[in-house]
């Protein structure tokens, strides 16, 4: 009976992890201010300060950029930017660094702050949905 109780209470966990989306404040405010300064260090030269894109490169804010993502998860945006970013050196940012400007470009696209911070750890943002709308959650 133990056993069984547990594999319920593992299913409805899986489920409600699976449920997230970037509506439901998955990165911290502080860890978005430390974003902050590391996008501005590492992507503000082709991304641009209000992160619209310069020429080619693309926009990390707006419409185009929610609507690209959407229906995607949260791992499949951290591993673009991990295997990509920066241009001029793919890969060579540390995942921590990477998740941190994630964390700052969901704040700037008004996606809502919790109270834990956004994981490096590439299993659990599989879980999280990257959600564009809010009424699609």
């Amino acid at each position: 009976m133990l056993l069984l109780a547990a594999g319920w209470i593992s299913i409805a966990l899986a489920q409600e992890q699976a449920s997230r989306s970037t509506w439901d404040g998955i990165y911290s405010d502080a860890q978005a201010t430390r974003g902050a300064a590391l996008y501005k260090e590492s992507c503000q030269s082709c991304h641009g300060d209000t992160l619209d894109g310069l020429g080619p490169v693309p926009p990390l804010a707006g419409s185009d950029f929610t609507s690209h993502w959407d229906g995607m998860t949260v791992a499949d945006l951290l591993d673009k930017m991990q295997t990509s970013m920066p241009a001029d050196r793919p890969g060579q940012l540390s995942p921590q660094v990477n998740v941190d400007i994630l964390s700052y470009i969901l704040q700037y696209n008004k996606f809502p702050s919790g109270a834990t911070e956004l994981p490096a750890d590439v299993a659990a943002l599989k879980n999280i949905r990257f959600v564009a709308e809010r009424s699609r959650q």
